[in-house]
């Protein structure tokens, strides 16, 4: 047999998986443990009890496994002093202010914004959400909803509204972002320049026969005066319909189908030729043309205009622009067909200046307008253009129609005279058309196209992320205007729009301000690259993919110089960090050694010098209710997982500097919010003040629980008493624990206007007296003057009360006194008096409760905290012990402040304690550990362990 002393003086790598266990080699084995549950692991390497959960309010609700997320908790900071943490719920918000004392108050409850409006906060989608502040607003996100703004409007006041962009003084222009959502080749037709206008959007198709494509060969109707043509289908896009007669005749048909809503429609036309005649009306399906005539040939064409379902209920309210000139939706008619109001005039200012070159001794002038898509015969007006080339101004700016098509940017019309000379000119120039074209576009956030589902502030700009429709896109406002999202002429404050063309679909779900700026999605990580020394500018910024992990509904967070995140499989924690031997980012894993722990976490904070240690803990609350820590420390080389339970589960959690808060559903299911407070090793505990040696705890608890309590007296500060079972009223009985004391008083008679009892210490005669439950009252009768005066007590109605009284000896004699010990259930008001001559030589007595030995009462739920080490193996002669039948003979604990501890459930400690703990064990297995643990909430720091191991 041989023995070794085999040390475990750190705990620095927390816990690792048990798959792990063969890995006696590693030196990450021999400083971590296979289970690590309610302890922290400090930056020495050490390991301390976790600090409880102090109990701040019951927000009435109750936990739903259809909605398991129903509170959201966000930071809300706008200086040290003034701090707030945030709930976000179904329809409501909460806010709840850090006061400087250290408590935590509900300042406001909102279930309505500033119109009155429901606020569109859903249970279904909390988890999601993500909100950025600045100053004294919070921005709040998500893809279903109009980014709504929190604001603070005085120190203990809040109000919600919905986020607007800034417009133009004269209200006409609107500096939000517009996008294209339509193909390059639809067009937008409108009415009019100006007022209310009606626009149609198609394509130009070629013509078809409305015959599925069988040929072009006219059917003739046969046998009937009213013929049916038979002429059905269903067409790619909706669509006129042409129908050609064969021979010279008036015929009227009624075409009727539907249109590209899918509502059905009609339509009767006349021909009185053989000349074509076109429907009004788009059909997507023609289910019947018939006619009045069944004499002669028809052909049944398609129009060359195809229109798409392009418009829906959602687009009524929003915005279109026509060659950037704003156009409000205020009805739509069908897929195809809005009714609008321009909101200026349907006028472009070119944006290159001196567009117009005339043609020496031509009256044709060239129009450079880009990306115009205009054509030939599209009706314009000209205006602000001054004279070029000869041609007064007066006959440049007139109403012509384009003439040629030169390129995409270029075209002419016909000016009101010649040109004595070829030159460029005309100044800033506006064209007023109404031209169909494809040059339009419509705001990007809408009910329609969706809304930012990532928010967050960047060098001064405030920055919007994927859209439901453009899911890969980021909006950056102007430079510290975070309402003013104009492009303008790309200047380096103006706006930017970026998108992540990197060949993959990109989802953005989150994006962290850091040394860049951090854009987490559903496929992969990317960045916006900050340069040395210079800004984002709409010149500059790119979008760079990097890693191909994907991120999870966990809003990423910086600990340790990295950003960690949630992999898009919810089994994997990795870091996204810059690397700069690889001038790029990486995204290593960061849970590899403990990836048991890891199971769908939901909520990520970072506590910095957390739970009043020096480190900074990452806290991970998991879909199982558990919570995880993570600790790192790059510069050591260390990291440590740790896990946190308690007897509900944990929801959203939220760290604001060193402080560290959390919702918890109690085991009956009754979700708290928490934070974790005071080492006392209580889980949801209240502070109540004493009364009557009683404590209220029916907030929290009621009959039949059971809960642990601290008792706090000025002169000796908090102890632990014991475990308490709350009784019948909901309230904690501390009787057991008060000090009563005894009092003694001398008795005299006295003659003042009649026989009177006096009492020592006490001024006047038979004056009132007071006593209090539970003490000690003894009365000396041993003054001659208390001969024939029995010294008694009785209640307020004249009955003896004799409960706890004890007569010595004769009232005038030596030794004679009379004893009461005050029942706890004593009347409150009593008489003391003489047997023989009545009430006329006493007075009342006034009972009051017991003497509180404790102020007040910390009460709530203990919880275990519990180190499981690896197997216990040593290198030894001839190889390694692994596997083996060994045994540990003798183990050796160091601890410091600890007041409560079992070793191999062994009781080892029971008073507080300092230094190392000496435990004899005995047994045999192939994979002998060590157990400590403790079950009261009470103190334990473990330093370290050595084992004494026989083989």
């Amino acid at each position: 047999m041989q023995k070794v002393r085999v040390p475990i003086n750190s705990f620095q790598y927390g816990e690792i998986s048990d798959s792990l266990i063969m890995r006696t080699d590693s030196p990450v084995y021999g400083q971590s443990a296979q289970r690590l549950e309610n302890l922290i692991v400090m930056s020495e390497g050490s390991v301390k009890k976790r600090t409880g959960l102090k109990h701040i309010y019951d927000y009435g609700i109750t936990f739903s496994s259809t909605y398991p997320e129903q509170s959201h908790l966000y930071k809300f900071i706008f200086d040290d002093n003034e701090e707030y943490v945030i709930s976000i719920e179904h329809q409501k918000v909460r806010c709840f202010q850090l006061e400087t004392n250290g408590n935590v108050t509900l300042v406001q409850t909102l279930t309505t914004d500033v119109d009155s409006a429901a606020l569109p906060f859903d249970q279904q989608y909390l988890q999601e959400y993500t909100a950025a502040q600045y100053g004294d607003v919070m921005f709040i996100s998500h893809p279903l909803f109009a980014p709504r703004m929190l604001i603070r409007t005085s120190l203990t006041s809040f109000e919600v509204d919905t986020y607007s962009f800034d417009a133009r003084a004269d209200n006409k222009v609107t500096y939000q972002p517009y996008s294209r959502f339509q193909s390059s080749s639809l067009l937008f037709d409108p009415s009019a320049i100006s007022g209310s206008i009606t626009a149609f959007v198609y394509y130009n198709v070629t013509a078809a026969v409305l015959d599925t494509g069988i040929g072009y060969t006219p059917w003739t109707p046969s046998g009937s005066a009213v013929g049916e043509f038979g002429k059905t289908g269903i067409l790619p896009e909706a669509r006129q319909i042409v129908i050609t007669p064969s021979t010279i005749a008036s015929r009227t048909h009624t075409i009727n189908g539907t249109n590209i809503s899918g509502t059905s429609i009609s339509e009767t036309i006349n021909t009185t030729s053989n000349s074509a005649v076109t429907s009004t009306k788009y059909f997507k399906t023609v289910t019947s043309i018939t006619t009045t005539s069944a004499t002669g040939g028809y052909r049944i064409d398609t129009g060359v205009k195809g229109s798409p379902a392009y418009f829906s209920s959602g687009h009524v309210g929003t915005i279109i622009r026509y060659h950037q000139q704003e156009i409000e939706i205020t009805a739509v008619t069908d897929a195809a067909t809005i009714a609008g109001t321009v909101v200026d005039t349907l006028s472009a200012r070119l944006s290159v200046l001196n567009p117009l070159r005339t043609r020496d001794g031509s009256s044709t002038v060239e129009v450079t307008q880009i990306n115009h898509g205009l054509n030939v015969g599209d009706a314009i007006t000209v205006q602000d253009a001054s004279a070029t080339g000869g041609i007064n101004s007066g006959n440049l700016n007139v109403t012509d129609q384009v003439r040629e098509i030169i390129d995409d940017n270029t075209y002419t019309y016909q000016a009101g005279g010649s040109a004595s000379s070829s030159e460029d000119g005309g100044g800033h120039v506006s064209i007023s058309c109404h031209a169909p074209t494809t040059t339009w576009d419509e705001q990007s956030f809408s009910a329609v196209r969706g809304y930012p589902a990532a928010v967050v502030f960047h060098e001064n700009r405030l920055c919007f992320g994927g859209t439901l429709s453009e899911p890969d896109t980021i909006w950056m406002s102007k430079i510290g205007s975070f309402f003013n999202f104009d492009v303008g002429e790309a200047a380096d404050d103006d706006s930017i729009n970026l998108v992540a063309a990197t060949g993959d679909s990109h989802e953005i779900r989150y994006m962290i301000s850091n040394r860049d700026l951090q854009v987490f999605t559903s496929t992969g990580e990317l960045y916006v690259p900050t340069y040395l020394n210079q800004a984002i500018t709409p010149t500059n910024a790119q979008i760079r993919m990097q890693t191909p992990y994907g991120t999870e509904f966990v809003a990423p967070t910086s600990i340790d110089g990295a950003t960690i995140f949630v992999q898009k499989n919810g089994r994997i924690i990795r870091e996204y960090l810059y690397s700069d031997s690889e001038d790029a980012y990486t995204a290593s894993a960061i849970s590899t050694l403990a990836s048991h722990l890891i199971d769908s976490p939901k909520y990520l904070s970072v506590a910095h010098s957390g739970f009043n240690l020096a480190d900074s803990y990452a806290a991970f609350s998991l879909t199982n209710g558990d919570l995880i820590l993570f600790t790192s420390n790059r510069a050591e080389k260390r990291a440590a997982w740790t896990r946190v339970s308690t007897s509900g589960n944990f929801g959203s959690v939220i760290a604001i500097h060193s402080r560290l808060f959390a919702n918890v559903y109690d085991s009956n299911g009754k979700l708290h919010l928490c934070e974790f407070d005071t080492d006392r090793g209580l889980d949801l505990w209240q502070s109540k003040s004493v009364v009557a040696n009683k404590v209220d705890a029916s907030d929290l608890y009621s009959s039949g629980d059971l809960v642990d309590v601290y008792g706090y007296a000025s002169s000796s500060g908090y102890t632990y008493l014991n475990q308490f079972t709350v009784d019948s009223n909901d309230d904690i009985d501390l009787s057991a624990y008060a000090t009563p004391s005894t009092v003694n008083y001398t008795v005299t008679v006295v003659n003042d206007g009649g026989n009177k009892y006096a009492i020592a210490g006490i001024s006047g005669s038979a004056p009132t007296l007071s006593f209090s439950r539970g003490n000690t009252y003894v009365f000396d009768l041993s003054d001659s003057s208390n001969s024939g005066h029995p010294f008694a007590f009785r209640t307020s109605a004249d009955a003896s009360y004799t409960t706890g009284v004890t007569t010595t000896g004769t009232a005038g004699q030596a030794g004679a006194k009379v004893t009461i010990v005050v029942a706890s259930d004593a009347p409150a008001s009593l008489k003391y008096y003489c047997t023989v001559h009545g009430n006329s030589m006493g007075n009342t007595i006034a009972v009051s409760d017991f003497v509180n030995t404790y102020e007040s009462a910390e009460f709530g739920k203990k919880f275990t905290a519990k180190l499981v080490s690896n197997p216990i193996d040593a290198n030894m002669g001839n190889g390694p012990s692994t596997g083996t039948s060994r045994g540990i003979t003798n183990i050796v604990v160091d601890v410091k402040s600890t007041d409560s501890m079992k070793v191999n459930s062994n009781d080892v400690i029971a008073s507080s304690f300092t230094g190392k703990k000496e435990v004899k064990t005995l047994g045999y297995n192939r994979n002998p550990q060590i157990t400590i643990e403790q079950d009261k909430p009470l103190g334990l720091q473990i330093n370290g362990i050595v084992a004494e191991l026989i083989v």
